[in-house]
């Protein structure tokens, strides 16, 4: 929550007097349906029963069924597709809140950097351009001609060259006059190592593949401590939907790895929140768009005059770029690659897109070609006429199930059945569900009418499963189902953890009754420590609620999900009826799990390196030791608790 050009106290000030319930209740029609909650259709995916909830005692909202939550500033976020300044802006203006102007000094630093960063881009780019033109370009012009780019349509994308120099934009940049500091954050350059002043945020943004790339200078350029991450590569130029330059793209001119090697995050650019060529595409007079992988493909159909093409800048279709989409165009076509990798995104791309509320078809490429090689071999024409005979969702859907049925030139019936029947039950319209379920007869060689029965009864498998109203369970093994994604090393949390700040944050007295001092050691090393310190300095306050533990995940991101969504979930199924004793227990119990679960991480560390045998014998026998004392801590927690 730090670096807001807004200050925490009007933040404050602004979800106080914007009520979530009449908030919401000015896009979604509520109903109430349990004691404390009121329920709705969510706005934010289709859905026949009410799974959308929202809390007027805690002041959040949270879908059981896509999962969306948050506080009244998120609601606002996802309902507008509006970033969480402009949704401030928009509930200060509803409650005649005045904000801060751009005369606060902390925003327009903030603003000056960015402007800084702007235009040291806009000048690298001039100078990749130049050296693309300039007898160093050679190469890479030769590159561009074997694959029929015109000189025009380079222009037209500010295309360049990085020279095979170490400081080669390095001394550009500075000969314009700007600074070390500015030079570094656009994420262009690497310093060595052993260079005390390396930013440890940017470097670790970088891709491994980038890292591999950057090796550093060899000794005898010993006086060389910032160098270039780009070298010898094809430059593509990042923009953002205003037409900044935000980020590059460097592709190698032979067969080298890696192929590809993009911006870190800086200041100016996050990954995930932007389309390459969407700054062009975005003027189109088509209506829709057209989705591809990479920089060329793009390229190569502006060219050959599809101009409402975009990239995704890689394989997976981001939330951020589906919203980007959506607030364009309500249809979209995916092309993709049709090779396994590509097959694979386009179906996540079809979820995502579906659920911002796109109508989506898919091009299947013929012969498994990307775009840019189909038009190359065949034309524009031929690639134009193929973009109108785009396969619709349901059918690309059922197509992509029938592959996933055929394994080794054998159909699997079953699969395919099931496969199918999920697909079936999840179009809400009748009308379609029969159409398509007489396809899936077809190909399981029966009638239609076991088909439409089992579908039917999955829906109403489904419908049932959201009708159950969620209760809280006073057990210290119940936490939230919903936390179930992959724990990754860079956004690493358990369930016990965020279940637990969900329990503090249920009750102000919760936390005055556990016993004294709850561990910051016992949460998730990182991103989750620095949550917890936050969530437990507000409790020792009495200014912890459901409503700030949310806000104090806004920002972040932990187990593929965003934080401020979890909280919102386990917020939601602590009861408001419960008593302040059976919480405290609850989240006492918890509290000893999270223990345990540390406890039995390091012993699992320790047991590894005894079975490896690498240390020297005094060190083994601390080992065993060290290993001991956790086993008895093990058990006595467990003792205490009653856990098994």
């Amino acid at each position: 929550m730090q670096g807001r050009p807004i200050p925490e106290s009007i933040i404050e000030e602004v979800k106080q007097r914007n009520e979530i319930v009449s908030v919401v209740e000015q896009y979604v029609r509520l109903e109430k349906k349990s004691a404390q909650n009121l329920f709705g259709l969510c706005p934010f995916h289709s859905e026949a029963t009410p799974s959308f909830s929202v809390s007027p005692g805690k002041q959040i909202y949270y879908c059981f069924g896509c999962h969306k939550g948050g506080d009244v500033i998120h609601f606002m976020m996802d309902i507008e597709k509006i970033s969480y300044i402009e949704a401030i802006k928009v509930l200060a203006e509803k409650v005649k809140i005045e904000l801060p102007t751009s005369n606060d000094h902390e925003y327009q630093k903030k603003v000056d950097l960015q402007k800084k960063l702007y235009s040291a881009n806009t000048e690298a780019a001039r100078y990749f351009y130049k050296n693309l033109i300039g007898p160093q370009g050679a190469g890479a012009r030769d590159y561009l001609k074997n694959r029929s780019i015109d000189p025009s349509t380079v222009k037209r994308f500010g295309m360049g060259y990085a020279v095979d120099e170490w400081e080669g934009l390095y001394r550009h940049l500075k000969s314009k006059g700007y600074s070390d500091d500015i030079i570094f954050l656009t994420g262009l350059f690497k310093k060595r190592a052993n260079n005390q002043k390396i930013s440890r945020d940017i470097t670790a943004s970088n891709s491994q593949s980038a890292r591999t790339h950057s090796e550093e200078p060899p000794a005898e350029n010993s006086s060389i401590s910032m160098y270039d991450l780009f070298r010898n590569r094809l430059m593509f130029p990042i923009f953002d939907y205003l037409g900044r330059i935000v980020a590059f793209g460097g592709r190698v001119l032979d067969d080298s790895l890696p192929k590809y090697i993009n911006s870190p995050e800086t200041p100016i650019y996050i990954k995930g929140r932007h389309l390459y060529g969407f700054h062009i595409a975005k003027s189109s007079k088509a209506k829709n768009l057209i989705i591809v992988e990479g920089y060329m493909d793009a390229i190569a159909m502006h060219q050959a005059g599809v101009d409402n093409a975009v990239a995704s800048l890689g394989t997976a279709l981001t939330e951020q770029q589906a919203m980007l989409i959506r607030k364009h165009s309500e249809n979209a076509i995916i092309a993709y690659d049709s090779d396994a990798a590509g097959q694979n995104a386009t179906l996540r791309g079809l979820e995502i897109l579906t659920k911002k509320g796109c109508k989506v078809s898919v091009l299947c490429m013929p012969e498994g070609k990307d775009p840019d090689e189909y038009i190359r071999r065949n034309g524009a024409e031929r690639f134009i006429a193929l973009t109108k005979d785009a396969m619709p969702l349901m059918d690309y859907k059922l197509f992509s199930a029938y592959n996933l049925s055929n394994k080794e030139s054998t159909f699997d019936r079953i699969a395919y059945q099931d496969y199918a029947c999920n697909i079936l039950a999840a179009q809400e319209n009748r009308i379609v569900r029969e159409l398509y379920a007489s396809v899936v007869a077809e190909k399981l060689g029966i009638s239609i009418d076991p088909v439409l029965a089992e579908t039917e009864r999955r829906i109403r498998q489904k419908s049932n499963d959201a009708d159950k109203a969620p209760v809280y369970t006073p057990q210290p093994h119940v936490v939230d189902d919903d936390i179930h994604y992959e724990i990754t090393e860079q956004s690493k949390a358990t369930k016990e953890e965020l279940y637990f700040l969900c329990l503090l944050s249920s009750d102000p007295k919760i936390y005055g009754l556990m016993e004294p001092p709850i561990e910051l050691s016992f949460f998730s090393p990182g991103l989750m420590q620095i949550i917890a310190s936050e969530a437990i300095d507000l409790a020792k306050e009495n200014k912890l609620t459901s409503s700030a533990l949310v806000e104090i995940g806004s920002e972040n991101v932990v187990n593929q999900r965003k934080l401020s969504e979890l909280f919102a979930s386990g917020c939601m199924k602590v009861g408001e009826d419960v008593s302040v004793k059976k919480a405290v227990e609850e989240a006492t119990n918890l509290y000893i799990k999270m223990k345990i679960l540390m406890y039995m991480d390091e012993k699992d560390k320790i047991t590894k390196q005894l079975i490896l045998k690498t240390d020297d014998l005094v060190t083994t026998e601390e080992k065993k030791k060290t290993l001991l004392l956790i086993s008895n801590k093990i058990s006595e927690l467990r003792n205490r608790s009653g856990l098994k």
